[in-house]
């Protein structure tokens, strides 16, 4: 039997289903066309699979596990024995409102404020918005930046339309930076991608809400600019772009909505598709298309431990894992991008990965509010870097307190996942988050409740981001917080915060696998022009140590000499605890001394930039996109947009890659408030709408 089912302790949502399902057979007589959670112990689910083949089990409770079905299919396992009871999809999605005020636009970058995207569902972007957007930040942000053109689609292969397969890389200088096709050469590389499986709408825009967070946080935020200053940050928003237009057309033909405002697509709804467009060996039985559809599983295909746990080899199976590893083009192209970003390790079940081996990858699905580590394939199989990855999920998970564990942990074996390849054949950290619950509007959330996921997802994801420089050790090491680091009339800095080691995710059921809670025994500290130096050991730190006494929870303070620290714009902190290692550098920003020496005159804080006028390269200035009050970068990113930006074509050259060098650069951070908020918007606004018109973008497409 492939597809072994573990005991599980996955929060409380499904306890609520168990609590309001009844008996499903002659008890419980559905409508036609209805979509079932049926509630169902994971032995029945073991046995019945021997018959039934692999079912789409959403979620798991002690030692029931939850299968998304219909009638049909509970009284089919009625009939092999299994004990079920049966709630109703829609009423798994509870009566409370998702918010009384009408869902906000989706926030943007400063400079797309006037952008117009196409959106369905009551705020969802559509898949030609999200190109677009791509699009759009590499020309308005070129600085930032960089359009990435990795492959096509299987139906853009097939010549069937389709679309191309895009990422964004988001890094200080991108222009600058050498080709990424280089491994473990250039900066450390964080990656996110989203919407493997297109039914799960609520992924896609999280990596949109986490690209905007770092382009308009850069260079007003401390942190953020120290993490783009270091490190490449990528972001693919669609994997699956052509089975998400289906679910698009799916809600334009019409989708019934609950009281609360999410989506309750009926069995037969093409919402429901999960795989790919690959139709190849898929016979249209008649059965609902929640249960049986056309294509390949994106996350059963990849190479390592495919065929394993959790698949089919039935094309109408939702499970289907395809014809052979990496069959599928989303998933070969993506495939040789993260070799080329990350170059290949052969970790699997014997080797560990090295401290110093950097990246990170993360993964997006939706839902059961979980943290997943590998692997996948078989939770009892040996991680040969298991503190770390397991250190670092619960990191990620204290934000939102997520179930947290490998997926047989906390729901199913399931195997041939992205996550999986990343960490066995690549030797980077690989994650997976499910996001949401059926309680908070299932897999069609409606658009009102992004605010609250993104509140739950964005800690952790900006945790990983932040320790991908050296993900095997920061991962293990303390936690700053609360970091303040003010100049004093003598020049000197005062550095004040809080480090602990109790910041791991608090799920009831994951208490077993979360790390024990050490002490902190030393914070460092170190003041610098910017990450950069730091790297390069260019910093001062202070003459005593910050810590006085070891504790869970420390509060530190330190002074930094003027001398040697005249031209620091940034102080930073990281925190050792009882693994010995350093946790990731928190950075706030700090004014240098007036009048310092400097290789270059920098202004003061009592003076702002004034860049020279450039004027628009195609000679009509009402062409400018940053024109009008919406573009100032001041303003509140989630203002609405209400016009399109600019003029592009919506394609790329293949090496087209140029930068003005007398466009003043964002990065001048020489009067910035400590705080990262405050005057810098103002100083920036003029060198952002210099500098938002001239950009040519760099798109790179694999051969």
């Amino acid at each position: 039997m492939k597809n072994t089912l573990h005991r599980l302790g996955a929060g409380t949502a499904v306890a609520a289903l168990l609590a309001s399902a009844t008996s499903a057979g002659a008890a419980f007589a559905a409508p036609a066309g209805d979509v079932l959670l049926l509630t169902v112990p994971a032995d029945d689910v073991e046995e019945a699979s021997e018959t039934l083949g692999d079912l789409d089990i959403v979620s798991a409770e002690g030692d029931n596990v939850i299968v998304l079905g219909d009638q049909d299919l509970a009284e089919e396992l009625e009939k092999t024995g299994a004990s079920v009871t049966a709630e109703n999809y829609a009423d798994s999605l509870g009566a409370r409102p998702a918010s009384a005020q009408p869902a906000a636009p989706a926030p943007v970058p400063a400079k797309l404020n006037a952008a117009d995207y196409d959106t369905f569902f009551n705020g969802y972007r559509t898949t030609s918005a999200y190109a677009q957007f791509a699009q759009d930040l590499a020309s308005q942000y070129p600085e930032l930046v960089q359009h990435v053109d990795y492959g096509d689609t299987f139906l853009k292969q097939q010549g069937q339309g389709g679309h191309d397969l895009v990422a964004v890389r988001i890094t200080a200088d991108v222009a600058d930076q050498p080709e990424y096709a280089d491994g473990q050469d250039g900066k450390p590389r964080f990656f996110l991608g989203a919407q493997t499986h297109s039914r799960e709408i609520i992924t896609s825009e999280m990596a949109w809400r986490f690209a905007t967070e770092l382009i308009d946080g850069y260079g007003t935020d401390a942190q953020i600019t120290s993490l783009l200053d270091s490190t490449e940050v990528w972001v693919s928003f669609q994997h699956n772009p052509d089975s998400i237009d289906v679910v698009e057309q799916a809600f334009a033909d019409g989708v019934d909505m609950t009281p609360a405002g999410d989506g309750n697509p009926n069995s037969a709804s093409k919402a429901w598709q999960r795989k790919n467009q690959n139709t190849a060996g898929f016979e249209d039985t008649g059965a609902p298309w929640s249960r049986s559809q056309p294509g390949i599983d994106l996350n059963r295909n990849w190479p390592y431990g495919w065929g394993g746990a959790s698949t089919s080899s039935d094309p109408s199976s939702v499970l289907y894992k395809g014809s052979a590893p990496a069959s599928e083009p989303e998933v070969a192209a993506l495939k040789d991008l993260l070799e080329d970003l990350y170059g290949t390790y052969d970790v699997e079940t014997t080797t560990a990965a090295p401290d110093e081996r950097a990246g990170t990858y993360i993964h997006l699905h939706s839902y059961s509010d979980l943290i997943l580590y590998p692997y996948g394939f078989d939770n009892t199989a040996n991680l040969p870097n298991a503190d770390a990855l397991i250190a670092g999920a619960f990191r990620q998970s204290f934000g939102n307190d997520y179930a947290t564990g490998a997926p047989g942990d906390v729901l199913y074996n399931a195997s041939g996942g992205d996550f999986d390849y990343a960490y066995g054949k690549l030797g980077v950290p690989g994650y997976v988050y499910e996001i949401g619950t059926a309680r908070e509007g299932g897999f069609f959330p409606g658009f009102q409740r992004a605010d609250d996921y993104w509140q739950k997802v964005r800690p952790g994801l900006r945790f990983a981001a932040e320790a991908a420089y050296e993900p095997y050790t920061a991962s293990l090491g303390g936690v700053v917080s609360e970091l303040t680091a003010e100049r004093q009339d003598d020049g000197s800095i005062i550095v004040t915060g809080t480090a602990t080691d109790d910041a791991y995710g608090q799920d009831a059921g994951s208490a077993e696998r979360r790390p024990a809670v050490t002490q902190i025994d030393d914070v460092e500290i170190q003041a610098a022009v910017d990450r950069t130096a730091l790297d390069a050991g260019e910093s001062t730190a202070p003459g005593e140590p910050a810590v006085a006494e070891a504790g869970e929870t420390v509060d530190f303070e330190a002074t930094i000499a003027k001398e040697g620290s005249e031209q620091a714009k940034f102080v930073f902190a990281r925190a050792r605890n009882g693994s010995g290692e350093y946790g990731p550098w928190q950075a706030v920003f700090v004014d240098p001394v007036e009048n310092a020496e400097s290789p270059s005159p920098e202004p003061t804080d009592s003076e702002t930039p004034t860049p020279e006028p450039t004027g628009d390269p195609s000679g009509d200035p009402s062409d400018d996109p940053t024109d009008g009050p919406s573009a100032d970068p001041s303003e509140d990113p989630t203002s609405s947009p209400s016009e399109g930006p600019g003029d592009d074509d919506g394609k790329r050259n293949d090496d087209e890659s140029s930068r003005d060098e007398d466009v003043p650069r964002r990065d001048d951070r020489s009067s910035l408030p400590r705080t990262g908020a405050g005057l810098w918007p103002l100083a920036a606004g003029a060198v952002l709408l210099v500098a938002g018109g001239l950009g040519v973008v760099a798109a790179r497409r694999r051969g």
